[in-house]
Order: structure tokens, then C-alpha cells, then sequence
């Protein structure tokens, strides 16, 4: 019984956070139509104050460079009068996320966290964070573009061309006949069995290299859904944009953007293709 009424608390509990409804009105921070603070600036900084203006911390919005325009920012919270900062992302996108309002998605974002509340800025929770182990957000999301960009150079240098019959081309392929310039093969499956593109990724030998699913594809051996990834015979799985833009009017392989960008980022991490009996 006692474990019911908990469980009833709890949820009661978390029902009554759901519906608290901010607001920023003229720079007023109202939770609830409470004023508990302010805000001021735009995007991507904005700085946020206590009610008696005593306290402020800096939010600011920070994306990699070239970065998938639908992955969300990261936010770098810090003290203003201390200088110490720490990240976070946007975890709770259900919590009224809204790309033309950032200042209440943070500021939703940090009451979610326990660093707002109805009194206002949480000092506590805020410098417990701020002071707490670092998230590494920045490295991580700078990191992993640094080796997005490096595999498109890399890419670049294979001068890489499909035909409409999906044989992949390089000015690099080291074939008996110097003006066999094939690498490799790609074939398109619409639907594949969950409805959605595939794509599969050969070398000369007819032996997979990767396949790539548009959303929801499933691969033995791998536990997580794989949605525009390629994932290699060996398990690595890589990010590989869908675009349509290729073909308006009637579907040409040697057009099909999504094809060249599954071949490019294969090429660009090391898997070159070519013959293996060489």
C-alpha cells in the first residue's frame, strides 16, 4: 500500500512540474505568471538574471561547424561572476522545444534540471553543475566533426564518379588494366523490408562492403535501429546523409546524391574498395 501511494506521489509530482508554463515577457522570466527573474540578449547568448538581479548566469548556444542543420546546439552555462562554465544538451525536446524561442527552450531546459524553480535561478544547482565533472560536449561534437571534414577530404582526393549501373569510379583504382578505373558497386533497394532505402556497397569482388539504411533498418549482429547510416562488414557505422535533390524528374544512379554520399564517407574512412584477391 505504502509503495502505491508513492508511486502515486511521484507521479502527481512530475504531472504538476509538467504543467508549470513559462514565460518571457518583455525581458520578465514568469513561471506559472510569476516573475521569478529575467532575460536578456538573443541568440546565441543570453544571460539570466535572479528577480533582485544579484545573481546571473550567461547561456550560450553553440553548434560544430558544418554541422547537420537538425542537430540541436549544445548550451555552455556560466557564471558570470566566477567564469567556470559546464555544457549540456538539449535533452527534453517533448518540454514545448521551440527553434524560434531558444531563451524559454533553455530556460525550460534548466527548470527540467532543477537549476530554475519557482523561486528563480537555483545558485545551489547551479555551481554544484558548474563545478561538477566536466561534460566534454565541445570536445566530443568538435572532435567528431574534425573527422567528418577530414574523411571529405580525404574523399576529394579519390575523385570519385557512380554510373547509372552503380559502378563506383576513382582516379585511384589499381586495377591489371590501368583504364579500369572501377572500384566498386552500389545497388538501391526501394522498398527494402521495413519499407524504407537501402543501399548496398560492394568492392569488385561482389563481397558487401556496407549497407545503409534510410530509417528504422535492422542488421545482424547490431542492436540499435540505423537511421541514414552505413554500417561496414566489420561493424563500424558511419553517418551518411539522405538528398533527394539529385533527381526531380525521373531517377539516374549517376545523379542520386544520397548513393554519392554513402560512397564518399566509406571512401573517406578508409574503406577503398577495389579488389581484395589481388
Amino acid at each position: 500500500m505504502k509503495k502505491n501511494l508513492l508511486t502515486l506521489i511521484v507521479m502527481l509530482i512530475s504531472i504538476v512540474g509538467f504543467a508549470q508554463k513559462l514565460k518571457i515577457d518583455k525581458g520578465e522570466l514568469k513561471l506559472d505568471e510569476k516573475t521569478i527573474g529575467f532575460v536578456e540578449g538573443k541568440k546565441p547568448l543570453f544571460t539570466i538574471f535572479s528577480l533582485d538581479k544579484s545573481y546571473s548566469i550567461t547561456a550560450e548556444l553553440k553548434k560544430a561547424p558544418n554541422e547537420d542543420s537538425m542537430v540541436l546546439p549544445w548550451i555552455e552555462i556560466k557564471d558570470e561572476a566566477t567564469g567556470k562554465s559546464n555544457e549540456l544538451e538539449f535533452k527534453n525536446k517533448s518540454r514545448k522545444f521551440s527553434a524560434f524561442n531558444y531563451d524559454r527552450s533553455i530556460v525550460y531546459e534548466l527548470l527540467d534540471r532543477g537549476m530554475v524553480g519557482a523561486e528563480g535561478l537555483n545558485k545551489e544547482a547551479i555551481e554544484s553543475f558548474i563545478n561538477g565533472e566536466s561534460a566534454g560536449i565541445a570536445a566530443k561534437r568538435l572532435g567528431v566533426q574534425g573527422e567528418i571534414d577530414n574523411a571529405g577530404k580525404i574523399a576529394d582526393t579519390y575523385q570519385l564518379a557512380i554510373d547509372d549501373y552503380g559502378t563506383i569510379f576513382s582516379v585511384k583504382a589499381q586495377n591489371k588494366d590501368i583504364d579500369d578505373k572501377r572500384i566498386g558497386f552500389i545497388r538501391v533497394t526501394s522498398p527494402s523490408q521495413n519499407g524504407d532505402l537501402k543501399y548496398e556497397i560492394m568492392d569488385l569482388d561482389n563481397n558487401l562492403v556496407g549497407t545503409w539504411f534510410a530509417r528504422g533498418g535492422m542488421f545482424s549482429g547490431y542492436e540499435k535501429l540505423l537511421n541514414q547510416e552505413v554500417i561496414t562488414f566489420n561493424g563500424k557505422v558511419f553517418k551518411a546523409t539522405f538528398d533527394n535533390r539529385g533527381n526531380p524528374t525521373g531517377y539516374k544512379m549517376s545523379k542520386d546524391i544520397t548513393a554519392m554520399n554513402i560512397v564518399r564517407v566509406l571512401v573517406g574512412n578508409g574503406y577503398t574498395l577495389g579488389s581484395q584477391s589481388k
